[in-house]
């Protein structure tokens, strides 16, 4: 049986040196978190699929020509991928929030929260995404720099 690969998206806004990436909290966690993303159907694209989750746990949709860097993490039972997205390159993404939370009324029935964190000061991360966000996090601090 082969194994499941899931992807999804990384929203990231850079502002005053500031750096933060959304992060949704399971209505089955207790307190671990990670990005938005779902299982890809047998014959769907990786970048439709990502976008198609994104969609569903957030109510914002994120044209493909927004996606930037890709990052993987390869894991025993299920393989995460997740594509960049640029805050600013997501057309009235600022609607869907109030201060740093996706509204309620946007929220997907699987997660409890979606809301921006500072990469510095980043909750606890789900297992099958703690590598990837160590990436993208490393990788985001490079490009704030500049």
């Amino acid at each position: 049986m082969s194994k499941e690969k899931a992807y999804g998206l990384c929203i990231y806004k850079i502002k005053n040196k500031s750096i933060k990436i959304l992060l949704c909290k399971s209505v089955n966690s207790k307190e671990k978190w990670g990005f938005l993303k779902g299982i890809a159907f047998k014959y769907e694209q990786h970048k439709r699929c990502a976008q198609r989750e994104f969609f569903e746990e957030s109510s914002i949709f994120v044209h493909l020509e927004a996606y930037e860097e890709y990052f993987e993490q390869i894991n025993p039972t299920k393989d995460v991928g997740i594509w960049l997205v640029n805050y600013n390159n997501v057309e009235e993404i600022e609607d869907y929030f109030f201060e740093e939370e996706l509204g309620s009324n946007y929220l997907s029935k699987e997660n409890s929260k979606v809301k921006f964190f500072d990469i510095d000061n980043l909750p606890k991360i789900r297992s099958k995404q703690e590598k990837i966000v160590k990436e993208i996090r490393a990788f985001l601090k490079k490009k704030g720099e500049k």
